[in-house]
């Protein structure tokens, strides 16, 4: 009986991640073709950059909010309303695109209210997933996961290229509307959200809400503590984020297709390693595993990426450096979803999301300054350069942006060090689960 009931679970939620994975797929089909719409019409990086901000800081800040709001409403009718709403957008970007009125200056309202709505439909998502699936299946589901989403990124640039291309960009917007209705369908009258009592989050008033997810890290040392080092983590990925193209591009003679060998390579490295977390077995000691994968990451990928010479090396890099990472996103999911009371993951997912994901605009920032401002400069005058650098990261055009790499590879083999002798985070092996 109790084998049935998770079967039956697991079908549920494989039902729901193939709505959630074909509407992704679609949207990141625009979202990549609206990257190549915008840069040909405004020619600036800049703009792109800014068209990224735009969505991620009211999907950042906006959490607290939305994960209040995701705890005390009906779930689905959460995902519904987020989902019909971010269609209605897409839609204006059809009409715009057919009577020729879409300009960039839109689409930075147009993303900003895309995150408003993300701010609300993730957490609704991520404790529905909780909900849906027995705590024995979370690794295995969150490899799942972790495979549809380095599946879409993937593919997903090579379809929305080709079809920009033959079809324009009109076709990528129709392709993304029906990737909704499909996700809609499927979640309104397919799809069944478990119910998740939350009396005490009723009886609270928004502005009490809001507090508690900080409150309840702010008592959770060890919870805290993962939060930090994942934030760690996101300021060190980001920094890596933005200068990979910029530095293959500048050490390859501006080879576009060895740098979609090297991107395309991150994602294959997701799909090959969310596979494998979901086939081995798993651990008790979640924690020093994700430290460790975490040293070995930042070590071997981002020391690679900057004393490499060739897209071979680079891609070597990426490849090893990415592998490990869904085994690292699976047990921290496990923490957080066997540690937090279901009825409270809304709250403190939110709360999560904002302290964890608020560095990654922050390394944005700080891997352009450091790659102009001081590592570029400083590498650009090979008289003045030690031997010693030039040996070991080479000469000329990317050697500055090759000793960043190097240096992030050692600033973040050394906070994995400190964060190994943190006490709280070592704690949550032992502490009992309440989810």
């Amino acid at each position: 009986m109790f084998k049935e009931k998770i079967n039956s679970e697991l079908k549920n939620f494989y039902l729901f991640l193939m709505g959630q994975f074909v509407s992704q797929f679609g949207s990141r089909l625009t979202s990549y073709g609206l990257i190549l719409w915008a840069y040909k019409q405004s020619g600036s990086v800049l703009s792109l950059s800014l068209l990224s901000i735009c969505y991620l800081v009211p999907e950042v800040f906006l959490s607290f909010i939305s994960g209040t709001i995701s705890d005390r409403w009906n779930k689905k009718i959460i995902m519904l309303v987020a989902d019909t709403i971010s269609a209605v957008f897409s839609l204006s970007i059809f009409i715009m695109l057919l009577t020729g009125n879409l300009k960039v200056s839109y689409l930075y309202i147009i993303n900003f209210m895309m995150g408003v709505m993300d701010s609300f439909q993730n957490p609704a998502f991520e404790v529905s997933v909780s909900a849906m699936v027995a705590k024995d299946d979370y690794i295995k589901t969150s490899g799942i996961r972790t495979f549809c989403n380095s599946f879409i990124g993937v593919l997903a640039p090579f379809v929305a290229t080709s079809l920009y291309a033959i079809l324009g960009m009109e076709c990528i917007v129709l392709i993304d509307l029906a990737t909704f209705v499909f996700a809609f369908v499927t979640l309104a009258f397919v799809v069944r959200v478990p119910h998740i009592s939350n009396k005490d989050a009723e009886a609270q008033s928004l502005l009490e809400q809001c507090k508690f997810g900080i409150r309840y890290l702010i008592n959770k040392k060890g919870i805290l503590n993962l939060i930090m080092f994942m934030a760690f983590v996101n300021l060190i990925a980001a920094i890596y984020n933005v200068n990979l193209a910029p530095m293959v591009l500048s050490r390859n003679g501006n080879n576009d297709i060895q740098l979609g060998i090297v991107s395309s390579t991150v994602s294959i490295g997701g799909i090959l390693g969310s596979i494998l977390v979901s086939k081995m077995p798993q651990t008790k000691k979640r924690v020093p595993l994700i430290l460790n994968i975490m040293s070995f990451s930042f070590l071997f990928c981002n020391g690679l990426l900057g004393i490499g010479r060739n897209y071979y090396v680079w891609t070597l890099a990426v490849f090893g450096g990415n592998i490990l990472i869904p085994f690292l996103t699976a047990n921290v999911e496990y923490i957080m979803r066997t540690k937090v009371p279901l009825e409270q993951q809304g709250r403190v997912f939110s709360a999560r999301n904002t302290l964890q994901f608020a560095s990654i605009p922050i390394g944005n920032l700080l891997g352009g300054f450091f790659a102009d401002k001081v590592f570029t400069p400083f590498m650009s005058n090979p008289n003045d350069v030690p031997a010693f650098f030039s040996i070991l990261v080479g000469k000329g055009e990317g050697s500055g942006i090759g000793l960043l790499y190097v240096c992030i590879a050692l600033g973040g083999l050394l906070g994995c060090c400190l964060f190994r002798g943190n006490k709280n985070l070592l704690s949550l092996d032992h502490e009992e689960t309440v989810a």
